[in-house]
This record gives structure tokens, sequence and C-alpha cells, in this order.
């Protein structure tokens, strides 16, 4: 009888993905995963059809299509302060997972010990595992969103080799300030540590909030591995698109790699989606002006039913504390809501290393069009007055 390896036997699917079959199945508005269903700009979707139609449809090179490379290196430039030769420090990816795997897979052994901060991101946790890591977490504190930067100091062991970010954060919506990452730089240099920045919401931070970008700080570009997407800022999640930059000798090892994982990113969509490396201010000073919106009702709504929030400073998720609604745990809540408002959301568990930690937490995805939010947040009220708790 055929039996999976050792560090595929504890594999389960996601929580998040299970929950959307629920949903699915009984009709539900779908809070939960971080899908998006925004439209995708016409623009890039004609430059699909126009791709597929006139033939480019075989291999690209395994570091992406040169003409997408300069346009990323254009705009890495430009919004992130990140200088990068599109020949020798860009490559495209297959999403920015595939980013993340391909880094992982070049820049650390087995049993190498990585810092993620908690909640985290569950696919870089879980990636992490399969490649055979040790995992130590700093927490974030949601009702500020601060970190105690001496305990992540304290923590660091000698078989400690990374740091991994997200910012702004799935799932909190922390946005790192300039101030935390010189902090975060300085560490790292002082226990000569690499830190792999996954900013693939970078677009999306609200007022008061600037999204910075590690590498573009004093001379931390050399030991930081930056990783982005287009699936989030340009509503393509399913294109899986992603990109990453670094120093020369990474991304050469990281091209091998992804290589013989996945040979290349697909070519016809690589070539749609260079206008949108060149899209006008004026499109991402919309999305963003759209999510606050979305933002701000999701705050006020939730708020009303007693749930414990600190507004996100970035992205397009929010950690709701249900410590005084009458849950038992977070998965009684996702339970009761998905059965009798028919909303999804996902469980905190799936953001901590220990369980109990995110037992009365929720996170709310709202990538989501204001009708579907407005239906969720009305038909969650009517079972709060009802008194389901």
């Amino acid at each position: 009888m055929l039996k999976p390896n050792q560090a595929t036997q504890s594999l389960k699917q996601s929580g998040i993905r299970a929950l959307g079959k629920r949903c699915a199945a009984v009709k539900g508005i779908n809070l939960g995963q971080g899908i998006c269903d925004l439209p995708t700009p016409e623009i890039l979707k004609q430059q699909a059809c126009d791709a597929i139609t006139h033939g480019s449809s075989t291999y690209s090179a395994c570091e992406g299509v040169f003409d997408l490379r300069v346009a990323i290196a254009e705009k890495l430039l430009n919004f992130n302060s990140i200088k990068a030769d599109p020949e020798q420090e860009v490559m495209v990816a297959h999403g920015s997972t595939g980013a993340f795997v391909c880094a992982i897979q070049t820049l650390f052994e087995r049993n190498d010990e990585i810092i993620l901060f908690e909640p985290f991101y569950s696919y870089h946790k879980l990636i992490l595992e399969l490649l055979g890591m040790q995992i130590k977490t700093v927490p974030i504190n949601l009702t500020d969103f601060s970190i105690d930067y001496d305990y992540l100091d304290n923590i660091i062991s000698t078989n400690t080799k990374g740091i991994i970010i997200c910012t702004p954060n799935n799932p909190s919506g922390k946005v790192y300030n300039r101030e935390e990452l010189l902090t975060l730089g300085k560490i790292a240099d002082k226990h000569d540590l690499t830190i792999i920045t996954d900013e693939i919401y970078e677009y999306i931070v609200y007022p008061e909030h600037e999204h910075v970008s590690l590498a573009s700080l004093e001379d931390f570009k050399d030991r930081t591995i930056t990783i982005s997407g287009l699936s989030k800022t340009y509503n393509m999640t399913g294109w899986r698109l992603g990109y990453v930059t670094g120093p020369a000798l990474i991304i050469e090892k990281m091209t091998l790699v992804q290589d013989l994982l996945y040979v290349c990113p697909v070519t016809p969509l690589q070539n749609a989606a260079i206008p949108a490396l060149r899209f006008l201010p004026d499109y991402y000073e919309q999305m963003c002006a759209s999510y606050l919106h979305k933002r701000d009702k999701m705050v006020s709504a939730l708020q009303s039913m007693n749930y414990k929030i600190t507004a996100p400073e970035g992205a397009y998720y929010l950690m709701a504390d249900i410590s005084e609604l009458d849950y038992s745990d977070d998965a009684a809540a996702v339970t009761n809501l998905l059965d009798k408002a028919h909303v999804a959301c996902v469980t905190g568990r799936s953001f901590y290393m220990n369980p109990n930690d995110g037992k009365q937490v929720l996170r709310f995805c709202y990538a989501l069009d204001d009708k579907k939010i407005a239906t969720a947040l009305d038909q969650m009220a009517v079972i709060a007055t009802r008194g389901h708790l």
C-alpha cells in the first residue's frame, strides 16, 4: 500500500479552504478566504486574451519575461525605493507563494530556526514545516499592533537563520513603520540573519500609515529578500503572478530552484501583466479609498455587535476579539456564524502555533463588493439581535 512520506503525513486541507467549501454549500457569503471577488481591470483581461491569441504560449525564461522584469524593476525603484537590476536581481514567480518556496529552498537548511511574528500568515508556517524548518514566534499585540523587539532579540539562538515579516500584515492589518524596520534590520545585522519580507499588500495602506520596504533602508538590501505580486493589487489572485528581488547570487539560485519546481510562470499572463506595473497613481488612490470605506463599515458594524477590534492599518483583513461574546471559542463562533447567518470567517487558531492563543479571535476578509459586505453584516446583526449567543 502506498503511504505518504513523513513530511506530508500531517498535512491537512487548510481550514480556510475547508470553510470556503462549507460556505459554498449553504450559499453563504465568504468573509474568510482572501480570494477577492472584485473585478480585474479590463485592460489586463484584454491583454491576456491578446497574448493568448497572438501566440505567447511557449515557455518563458525561468526567471520570467524580460519586459515584465524591467517593469517590475521600474516599479521597485519608483514605489519601494529599491534599486534592482532586472537582469540579475528580479525574478517573476508562480505567485508570491512560489517566490516564498523558492526563497526558503535557496536560503535555509532543514532544521534551521526561522522566526515568525504571530498571528502569522498560515501558509508561511506550513511551508516552513513542510520543508523541515524549526519555528519560533514573536507576538504582535492586537490591541495596538506593538511588538517587543527586546523579546525578539533575546529568543534568537545560534540556530536562528532568518526572520519573516508580512507588511501590511495578513491577518492582523499591522503595517510595520520605518522605526520598527530599522530596529529589525539592526537585529538582523547583529545576528547575521536573513529577512524575508512579504509585501503583497503594499499598496493597500490607510491614512496616517505608509508602506516602507526594509530593503530600501540603510544597507539592509544585502540581507533582505523582498516578495510581492500582482494578485491583491489588481484583483487577479488566480493569475498566480508574483515577483521577488534580492542579492544577485540568491536570485540566480532561486531561479534555478524555480526552473526545477515550476519551469516558469504562465507566459501569456506575464506578458499581459506588464501594463499593470505602469498604472497611474489614481488607480491606487481609488483602490485604497474603496478599501478604507469597506474597513470602516466592517469595524463599525462589528463593534456594534460587541466584537473588540483594532482598526487595520493596511491590507484587507481584520482580527476580531470575541471575548465579550458568549462563544466557547473561535471554532464555535465560526460554526454558529456559518450555520445561522450564512457568513464564513476564519478561526483565530489558524494563525497561532498554540491554538489556545487564538481561541478568542476571528479573522474577517473584506475584499468583496459593498453589497455582499452589507448583506453579510446585516445577517450577522440579525442573529446577534436575537440573542443567539
